[in-house]
């Protein structure tokens, strides 16, 4: 039997092989959990049996009131069911099949790349838009809450008017921009209107319009949907264009997923898991019985 010296020594034999690689295995076991866990967050919605709120209809000119943006139409998430284990692979077979023939046929597979590239690229501009937009606004609500509860009160701001608004009684008001406790700190009034400006990007300004004969439409145009639609832009023509780095890769991969799960639900642990064993059979047969792959 051997000693724990030699024990100890085998297993820091073994430590020293392994250790160049641990870098790359932890990078790609984030790479495989974060997408998923952010995306898993994000697609969170009111279930349809809790009851809605009371909403009012407070509008401020030059912004939108919070309880007008609460009245955004919530996104759908699409169902799996379980027939579409069969239904999954066998379009996935068409679409690679479908690939396989037009590559045969151009002989040239040059044109195909293009078109797939920058059909994946307008994708990706809203993917990762999107994500970037959800980061940003995450990030902002630490700091810049649309709302915070202190003292038994909630307090809501108003971006317009520059003030805090108890919402048990509207009398109660503070001209402070942060929340908390931050809020009884003694500022400078140049110091407290630059924290009020920098609120500005966590509100949204309303575009309505009135096309003849076909109604009236308005929608909310956020700031960080400007700055993260500028990035997402950057990244995606960088990408096509100039060069191809391996974050660059990673960030729109994570965008499709983060975005895929908010899109497409697999309702149940069952359906999830007879899909994707569908789906891993699917695999198989294509990479060791065809020449598709």
């Amino acid at each position: 039997m051997p000693s724990l010296e030699e024990v100890l020594a085998i297993v820091k034999k073994e430590f020293d092989v392994v250790r160049p690689m641990l870098p790359t295995y932890l990078h790609l076991l984030v790479s495989a959990l974060l997408p998923i866990y952010a995306g898993a967050h994000a697609s969170l919605t009111r279930p349809s049996s809790a009851a809605k709120p009371a909403k009012t209809r407070k509008r401020i000119r030059g912004n939108v009131a919070q309880d007008d943006l609460e009245d955004e139409v919530e996104s759908q998430i699409e169902g799996l069911a379980a027939s579409d284990a069969i239904w999954l692979p066998l379009l996935a077979g068409c679409t690679l099949g479908g690939l396989y023939v037009i590559i045969k046929w151009l002989e040239d597979p040059a044109l195909l790349n293009k078109v797939l590239n920058w059909y994946f690229a307008i994708f990706g501009v809203y993917g990762v838009a999107n994500m970037f937009k959800d980061a940003i606004d995450n990030i902002v609500s630490y700091g810049f809450p649309a709302r915070y509860s202190s003292a038994s009160q909630v307090w809501v701001f108003n971006g317009a008017k520059r003030i805090a608004v108890s919402q048990t009684d509207p009398s109660h008001k503070k001209q402070s921009p942060l929340p908390g406790r931050l809020s009884t700190l003694p500022l400078p009034v140049s110091f407290s209107r630059f924290i009020w400006t920098l609120r500005y990007p966590h509100s949204a300004l309303c575009i309505r319009t009135n096309l003849h004969r076909r109604g009236k439409a308005h929608f909310h145009v956020f700031l960080t949907t400007v700055i993260s639609g500028i990035l997402a832009l950057a990244i995606v023509l960088y990408y096509n264009l100039v060069s191809r780095p391996w974050y660059l890769t990673n960030i729109l991969g994570f965008a499709f997923a983060y975005n895929a799960l908010q899109l497409i639900s697999p309702s149940t642990s069952w359906t999830g898991t007879l899909i994707l064993g569908s789906l891993f059979l699917y695999d198989i047969y294509f990479v060791f019985y065809t020449p598709l792959m």
